[in-house]
Parts: C-alpha cells; structure tokens; sequence
C-alpha cells in the first residue's frame, strides 16, 4: 500500500523538485505549450490607415486683405470639402481684444455666424464688463466653416494653430479671449480646465500678446452658474479702462 501510494505521489510530481517540469496526474500525452500569436490587423483597418489623408500645409498669405479674401475663396483650404457657408472675421486691425472661437455657429433660421445671436448678446456683455465695445474688438474662428459632423479632425490641429498664429499676428491685437475646449486645444496644446488656470501669452512678430481661456457664451447660457468663474477668468486680462 505504502509503494502504491508513492507511485501515485510520483505521478503526481509532489516528489520533484520545484525547479523541475511535473508531470500531469493521469496525463495520456504530453500537449507542447502554443504560444499566442500577436493579433492581426485587420485588412479594413489598414487600408484606412493607408488613405487617410495627410494633414495640409496651407500657403498663408503676407497680406491681410490678401489673407481675408485666401480665407473666403481659395478652394484648398482645410474646410473646402467641408461646407460651401465660409464665414469671415469681423472687426479693424489693432483692436483691444480678439476674440476666437473654434467654428462658426448657426442661428435659428439656419445662417452660419461667427456666433448665434444669444451667444453674441452675452458676448458683448463680457466684452462691456472689461470696459471693451463691439468697436475695440475682432471676432474670429479658428475654422471658416462647420464640418458635417461638427468636429476638427486631429490632424489639421497643426495647420490650423499655424493659420490662427498668423492671423493674430496680421491683426495685432492687445488682448485675446480664446472661447471654449477645442480652441484651447488647437491654439494652446492644453483642455479648457488646464488652459484657464492661468494667464496666457501669444507670441508672434516682435510682440507678445496676453491671453485667457475660458468657457463658450453658448456653455454660459445653458450653464449660468459658470458665468462667476467665467468673470474670474476675464478678471486676468488687463482692463481697456487702465491701460
């Protein structure tokens, strides 16, 4: 009994040392171990990847009239498969503030603006708190026209930073107000959270321009209890009465 039961612990390789392989209890054969092989891409994914397209690089005119009528008319723009409702900035050179938004807006009865009317009313009041009116600003989108699905693909987030950059540097504004998640995100590589903590500068030219992040009129009306933060954001920003 005592041999019958060392056979079994044998078998079962309770006896073996632990740095040898045992041996499965009752095994009929030994199966070779198969190691996983790494997943496959699969061929619509690289096909996808094979025709997306490559982000542009867009020819920016030196002028400012030459880049008003660039961004009105040239068919190679980002946006020209987007939609064919450009809409232009508003405003005079050298103003107060700039204020910059990532797209265009429509309105009730469906005209594509640089803001809805609701949004610009309260824009004007943010603007008239700093001691800023409609004539001392310029109002401006990072993109010129509205995608079918509302968003900025990644990858024309560079060509689209170096677009607005030069923008700013053709109009040459003393302050600039970035409205919202994605400009944040394009102009100064951060979210809107991070962004607005603190005051932000825009280098171009010889110049140095001061900057704020903080929340799209639209996200104030639909949210009013942000517009106490939106305040302390604008705050940061030298007022025009002082200066």
């Amino acid at each position: 009994m005592i041999h019958s039961l060392q056979d079994w612990w044998s078998l079962a390789g309770v006896e073996l040392d632990y740095t040898d392989q045992p041996a499965a209890l009752l095994a009929i054969e030994t199966v070779a171990t198969v190691k996983e092989a790494p997943p496959t891409v699969a061929a619509t994914e690289r096909v996808q990847e094979q025709v997306k397209a490559p982000a542009q690089d867009e020819p920016l005119p030196a002028a400012y009239p030459d880049f008003l009528d660039w961004l009105a008319q040239d068919n190679g723009l980002i946006e020209g498969s987007w939609s064919k409702h450009r809409v232009s900035p508003q405003g005079g050179l050298e103003p107060e503030v700039m204020v910059i938004s990532a797209l265009p807006e429509k309105n009730r009865n469906g005209d594509v603006q640089l803001f809805n009317t609701d949004n610009q009313k309260l824009l004007e009041k943010m603007l008239y708190a700093i001691g800023c009116d409609s004539q001392q600003s310029y109002l401006a989108n990072i993109a010129v026209s509205v995608p079918m699905d509302g968003r900025i693909d990644e990858q024309h987030w560079p060509a689209l930073k170096k677009r607005v950059l030069h923008h700013i540097g053709l109009v040459r504004p003393k302050r600039l107000i970035c409205f919202g998640d994605l400009a944040a995100k394009i102009i100064f590589g951060q979210d809107l959270l991070t962004a607005r903590k603190n005051k932000q500068f825009i280098n171009h030219s010889a110049s140095k321009t001061e900057a704020i992040v903080t929340f799209h009129p639209r996200i104030l009306i639909e949210r009013p209890l942000f517009k106490a933060e939106a305040w302390k954001d604008l705050q940061m920003l030298t007022r025009i009465s002082a200066s």
